[in-house]
């Protein structure tokens, strides 16, 4: 209970009296009150200090009524005069996104981002299983669905090839395992397209490093908080197991191992410092190390995982027979720290990859799930696209036209709104190769091992010849319809020191005759049949190969094969799997010919030179040529360190020189790149060597 006082006015009394003077004069006269006043109003009333009111005190009784006066709260009282306490639902933990300080109860709202579920995994707070579950409950793309999509959150596309030979990055050197491996594995570092569309180099599970006074040792700071998709967490030692295993396995299918082989011979150099600093010392130096390590010869897997896996054999004595660093393994179970793990996987079919939850990148996906089918038949591909059935289409130049507008024109191909495709060019550091084996084999009569045949091609002059015959500007009108320019050695347009390179070879078959019949390969009647054509090498057919559905190379191929029966050399076209060609290749001798292409690694025209033409015993001729030259092989490796870009640029045209005078490759062009795929995905531009992370993609 409580008393007020209210002065409550009840009158004022004012009295005035005016009165007339004798003398005429008015005068006004105030009378003031007093309490005799007041007390004739009533009992109670005084007078004021002024004398002008009288007032009277009235005391009134309130009830206290305590309760919520919080009009947010559960428990609000809008009668309540004093505070009492408040009951407010909300998210009461502090590590929550939408944590409440005010909230007294936890009413269920607590939401929780990546980091959270990171550290209770790492913590050993929550188990990988439920830690996975939350995280794609947080991270899944939630689109319902775009108007004639399946799914906003899924990728389809279709290619000619989607095989990939070897998921193992340490002994992976083709596009269709890239595809693969650089959206499961990560490197230290990585290229990205920069604002002005130029590649730059940018951290990934590094996030930063110095390099020693004398260039030969790098320091890496590793990203902490990272995990592998099987949710091991990654330190420096799996860094330097990674390594390693490039080194040590030697990449025996592939040649990859060529990069890491620039540097570095053995694993001497390889320190983990401790768990997020990792240091590699180098046996040269050499400028470009970054950008090597940032290719995916530097991918780092888990290294407990794969020892677990390692396949050692050895002999009665325990020496070791074979070793295959557990190749076996990631091949068919690739673990990385990347974007995305491999879903499912059906040869010559169905490639599948969804999302890595454990992913260190913050961000939700904006895709679920991309599948590449492999679909041999380009027509197939193409009406796939302008259905709308897919997002991405592996087409071919002469079926541009058919998806896009302006294609008479490379640099100004456009989309087709009426299809609903997005197409554009593109930069392209990618060149189309003719390679030529020198030291082919056959299988033998009996079928048993390969035996030494077509010798002829170990002959520089018929390898030069051979030069003359490829028919450049045909091919880069007629097959390529324009998107492409002329290649005069290793090095692309674009690229430093393309000034190095002079044109040598065109398409001249007299002259490819008389070089043949000055190195002793005349046309003869081979058969002893006058109605027959002559033929050199007694009619031993040279075996062209190209992989089915790629029907550029088919139509290079038929082109050559045209081209040789004009100068009397028998040929052979045969059109083969795309994994079975690079088994061939990578794994035999058994072949004379091949069409390839080269897209680089790194931006330096080492990465051209060196594997293209330096012998196997200096780990360069990744495309088991078996071509060896002591001089060239001096010349690039005084190249690769030399820093000096004039003195350098000497040494690559003396090796432009050399090589040019015996061949092991005809340059045939560099293309002019273009992007075709459905206008509803939108995607970064490509600027090699970078290549496009799903996890950047998204369908809009």
């Amino acid at each position: 209970m409580k008393t007020k006082a209210n002065a409550l006015l009840l009158c004022i009394l004012m009295i005035a009296s005016t009165l007339a003077g004798c003398a005429g004069d008015d005068v006004e006269v105030i009378k003031t009150l007093e309490q005799a006043d007041c007390d004739a109003i009533g009992d109670g009333y005084t007078l004021d200090a002024d004398h002008n009111v009288c007032v009277k005190e009235v005391t009134t009784t309130v009830t206290d009524i305590v309760g919520c006066m919080d009009a947010a709260a559960d428990n609000y009282n809008s009668a309540a005069n004093v505070a009492g306490e408040c009951v407010v639902g909300g998210c009461d933990d502090s590590e929550a996104t939408n944590f409440d300080a005010g909230a007294t109860y936890n009413d269920g709202s607590c939401s929780y981002d990546q980091a959270y579920y990171l550290g209770k995994y790492a913590s050993g707070d929550m188990s990988l299983a439920v830690t996975q579950e939350h995280l794609e409950n947080l991270r899944m793309c939630k689109e319902d669905s775009l108007s004639g999509v399946s799914s906003a959150c899924e990728i389809v596309a279709v290619t000619s090839d989607i095989d990939p030979p070897m998921m193992d990055p340490a002994d992976a050197y083709d596009t269709s395992s890239g595809a693969i491996i650089e959206n499961v594995y990560d490197t230290l570092y990585r290229y990205e397209p920069s604002a002005d569309g130029t590649p730059v180099l940018v951290p990934r599970l590094a996030t930063g490093y110095s390099i020693s006074e004398d260039g030969l040792t790098y320091t890496f700071t590793l990203r902490e908080g990272v995990f592998f998709s099987n949710g091991e967490a990654f330190t420096a030692e799996d860094v330097r197991y990674s390594w390693c295993r490039v080194i040590e396995y030697g990449s025996p299918d592939s040649g990859v191992a060529w990069i890491m082989y620039e540097t570095m011979s053995t694993c001497d150099g390889l320190v983990a410092v401790d768990d997020y600093t990792f240091s590699a010392t180098l046996e040269v130096a050499y400028s470009a190390f970054i950008p090597t390590i940032a290719f995916w010869i530097g991918a780092v897997t888990d290294a407990g995982t794969c020892e677990a896996n390692r396949v050692i054999t050895t002999d009665e004595n325990g020496t070791v027979v074979t070793d295959d660093h557990c190749n076996a393994y990631l091949h068919s179970n690739p673990i990385g720290t990347n974007a995305y793990v491999l879903g499912s996987y059906t040869p010559e079919s169905e490639i599948v990859l969804t999302p890595n939850w454990l992913y260190w990148e913050e961000g939700n996906f904006n895709l679920n799930k991309i599948t590449r089918t492999e679909v041999a038949e380009e027509a197939t591909r193409v009406n796939a696209l302008k259905d709308g059935e897919v997002d991405f289409g592996s087409i071919p130049t002469g079926n541009l036209a058919e998806v896009c507008l302006n294609t008479d024109t490379p640099t100004a191909i456009t989309g087709n709104p009426d299809l609903g495709t997005d197409c554009g060019p593109e930069n392209s550091l990618t060149v189309a190769l003719g390679i030529m084996n020198t030291n082919p084999t056959c299988e033998d009569a009996a079928g048993g091992d390969d035996v030494a045949c077509n010798q002829f091609m170990a002959d520089g002059e018929v390898r030069k010849a051979l030069s003359y015959i490829y028919d450049y500007d045909t091919a880069i009108s007629d097959i390529y319809d324009g998107f492409a320019i002329p290649l005069h050695g290793p090095i692309p347009l674009g690229m430093p020191y393309v000034e190095t390179q002079h044109p040598t070879f065109s398409f001249d078959l007299n002259m490819a005759a008389s070089i043949l019949d000055a190195a002793g390969y005349t046309c003869d009647d081979h058969d002893s049949d006058a109605n027959t054509p002559c033929q050199r090498f007694s009619g031993d057919a040279i075996r062209v190969f190209y992989n089915d559905g790629n029907v550029n190379r088919e139509a290079n191929a038929n082109l050559l094969a045209q081209n040789l029966d004009a100068v009397g050399i028998a040929n052979e076209v045969i059109g083969e799997p795309w994994g079975n060609m690079l088994g061939r290749m990578f794994g035999t001798a058994n072949w004379d010919f091949m069409f390839l292409g080269w897209a680089p690694d790194y931006n330096d025209p080492d990465n051209y030179w060196f594997p293209f033409v330096a012998g196997a015993d200096e780990h360069g001729d990744v495309y088991n040529t078996q071509y060896d030259n002591d001089d060239i092989d001096a010349l690039l490796l005084a190249a690769k360190t030399e820093t000096d870009y004039t003195a350098r640029a000497a040494l690559y045209e003396q090796a432009h020189d050399l090589f040019m005078e015996e061949p092991s490759l005809i340059f045939m062009c560099q293309y002019l790149s273009y992007h075709v795929h459905s206008d509803r995905v939108s995607m970064p531009s490509e600027v090699p060597p970078a290549t496009i992370p799903w996890f950047n993609v998204d369908k809009t």
